[in-house]
């Protein structure tokens, strides 16, 4: 069964209502990239006290791992999903946080994606994201803004995930390729940073469903 995780909450009556359905509740709380979906620590702090058993990550951007994982601890995150250089001594310093660690990689970041086998095989990863840039990305077929050419070479791989113009209309796309976790976020959203519970139940029965 595939995972759920909706990225970009940004108050606590949208994470509880995305925790009926999702996984994960993610939460932008640093970025190097302008967006409208960051919250300020307070917000992000609440978020995470709200959504029960489902897991709340916090997403971080544009500072160190230790950093990342610091902050993250502070807020009651279990989660650290960071853009940026995961390695073996970051995951065992995670660890010392009692903090699993969801490393991001680019689909064109070949040398990223010759480490995901060695990545999903650490104890301390919680997954592994292949996400599209955030800036200057490029779309593909369906809309998706990532290549089916990497679906297709890691669907299937335990704790490997997929983002990029993900929404409810072409999930059952990557659906075919058996993938451990799918994350969207503007595709369940009314506006940015406001999700819509019509398309996060319609994401949901699609995924549920096999696509």
């Amino acid at each position: 069964m595939t995972l759920m995780k909706v990225c970009g909450v940004t108050n606590v009556d949208d994470a509880i209502m995305v925790s009926r359905y999702a996984d994960y509740v993610g939460v932008i709380v640093m970025s190097k990239v302008a967006t409208p979906r960051l919250v300020d620590l307070g917000v992000a702090r609440d978020i995470a006290n709200s959504v029960g058993c489902r897991k709340p990550v916090a997403v971080v951007e544009g500072v160190d791992l230790k950093s990342a994982v610091d902050l993250a601890s502070r807020l009651g995150f279990p989660v650290v999903q960071y853009h940026g250089m995961v390695d073996i001594d970051g995951l065992r310093m995670a660890r010392k946080y009692g903090l699993r660690i969801a490393p991001v990689i680019n689909y064109n970041d070949e040398h990223g994606l010759s480490r995901v086998t060695e990545l999903v095989d650490h104890d301390d990863v919680e997954y592994v994201l292949i996400d599209a840039p955030k800036v200057g990305y490029k779309s593909f077929e369906h809309g998706l803004k990532i290549p089916i050419d990497v679906v297709r070479r890691f669907g299937g791989v335990n704790k490997v995930g997929f983002a990029g113009g993900i929404n409810p209309s072409n999930v059952g796309v990557i659906l075919r390729y058996r993938p451990y976790l799918i994350d969207v976020s503007s595709g369940v959203e009314s506006s940015p940073g406001r999700k819509d519970e019509k398309l996060v139940r319609r994401l949901y029965e699609v995924v549920r469903n096999g696509g």
